[in-house]
Order: C-alpha cells, then structure tokens, then sequence
C-alpha cells in the first residue's frame, strides 16, 4: 500500500503518529516535522534505537561478520536456521533481527508464541549480499535526517491529548478478515479481534470529535469475506479505494477472491474516491 498511501496525506504534517508502525516504511518516508512510531512488537523499535545515531559504517561491519559467520545467502538455508536458532537461544542484537529480515520470506517477520523468531527462509525471495548494505544504508541514513520517538503501546493506551489539526494519526492495524503473515495482529504479542477493530474505531470517532486529522488502512473485502462492521463505520467519512481496477465498482456486491483496500480518513480535500 505504500507508494499509493503515501501521495494521500496532507503536504505539512507537524506530528506523524504511525500507531501501528511495523517494520517502519511509513514512518521513514513520510514527510512530516516529528513521527512518533509505535507497535506492540518492541524488536523494530529496538533496532532504531541502537542504529540511530550510530557510525554506519561499524554498523556495516558488524553486519558483515555476522553474515560471513553464518555464510547466509538467498540459497542456504541452513545458514539461516543457525542464525534465527541462536537468535531464540539469545543472541538478540539488533544486527542479528536485521539479517532474519533480510533473509526471510519476503523480509516478513513472525513470532511464536514464545516470541521466538519463526518467519520461514526465503529461498530466492530474501535480499542479495549487495541488497543487504544498500537497504541498510539507506534504512540508517533516513532514520538519522528524521526527528523520530518510539513506543510499544497498545492503541488505546496512546495519549493523544495533544494531537491537533496539524497532526495525522496513520492506523494501518491487522485486518480482521485478512491473516497474512504481516497483518495477522499476532507475532508472538496479541492477536485481532472484532473487539479491537470497534476499538479503534471508537478511537478514530474521538479524534474526529477533537479536530485530528487521522486516515485508517483496511479492507473492505477479502476472499468472499465482508468486514460489514468497518463498511458501516466508514459512511461517516471519506474512503478512497486503492484498486485501480476497482473504478466503477460497487464495494457491497460480492467479488469471489478479490481484496478490495481502502483508506478512510477525514481529510478535508481527499485527492480521489479511487486511486
């Protein structure tokens, strides 16, 4: 959803408040004076705290020997094995989180429930050698040039007293009616329930309310699921649907195996109803 969210938001933000922050891309490339960044899962945060700041090219070299170690590669997976095997035995430096991203399925992570690292290899879906320092350069240097604070907290434990007209609350929570890897709420922490989507809706309903600009990601359809709950909701604001084959559909006729993504939001001057 990334480069289509991203071009919605307003052009001055003072404070972005990525409350479902995850591995962080919205976060680092929003244009805004201040991010605040949170999530549940602490191991992202982590990792910002100790590379921010930092001398980027010890970084790099901390890196290397960690993949020369363990040999690590899109094509050896045992390599990868040993690497998240110590990583739950308690080697859990930021640098060794990093390379489990790196190498595993998508760069998608996973805990059990033992917030044990579970995410599978990625054979031949993970990031070359070179791939390894581009990203992580560019990952370091941005996460320097910007004014960003980190958190943990649950959503309904946020204080947002303070946001104001000139701030955005960006919600990307887990999709009750979507389990993929990278949505499911769980990861070792909490999972998603009905509950938590009447929540945070409630939540969204209260920054209206207080003059907050907010926008929420979600689907509205998913392989013949309905999230009928967040359909209802949403008539009180404006969704703008990011399919771009969606044009000129109707959202409550069914769609057998299509996911319909949306972004609400009360924006005052949303770019489009379809993008």
């Amino acid at each position: 959803m990334l480069p289509q969210i991203l071009p919605l938001f307003p052009d001055k933000i003072s404070m972005f408040y990525d409350v479902f922050g995850g591995g962080g891309s919205v976060s680092l490339n929003v244009q805004s004076e201040y991010v605040y960044y949170n999530d549940i899962v602490h191991y992202i945060s982590d990792m910002f705290w100790e590379v921010k700041g930092c001398d980027i090219n010890n970084c790099i070299n901390k890196i290397k020997e960690i993949m020369n170690e363990y040999q690590l590669s899109t094509s050896n997976k045992d390599g990868f094995l040993q690497l998240r095997e110590d990583y739950n035995k308690g080697e859990r430096s930021w640098e060794y989180f990093y390379l489990l991203m790196c190498y595993s399925f998508n760069n998608q992570y996973r805990f059990n429930n033992s917030q044990g690292y579970n995410s599978s290899f990625g054979m031949h879906k993970s990031y070359s050698y070179e791939n390894v320092f581009i990203r992580f350069k560019e990952f370091a240097n941005r996460l320097n040039e910007i004014n960003i604070m980190f958190d943990n907290k649950d959503f309904r434990d946020i204080d947002f007293t303070d946001a104001d007209e000139n701030d955005l609350v960006y919600c990307d929570p887990p999709y009750l009616i979507s389990i993929g890897n990278y949505n499911d709420g769980k990861r070792g922490f909490k999972g998603w329930s009905e509950q938590d989507d009447i929540d945070l809706y409630n939540k969204l309903d209260e920054l209206d309310k207080q003059g907050t600009r907010f926008a929420l990601s979600n689907v509205f359809e998913h392989k013949g699921q309905s999230n009928d709950i967040l359909k209802e909701w949403s008539e009180k604001y404006r969704v703008i649907h990011l399919n771009k084959d969606y044009k000129n559909s109707n959202y409550r006729a069914k769609h057998k195996d299509e996911t319909i993504e949306v972004l609400i939001t009360n924006l005052q001057n949303p770019v489009s109803t379809t993008y």
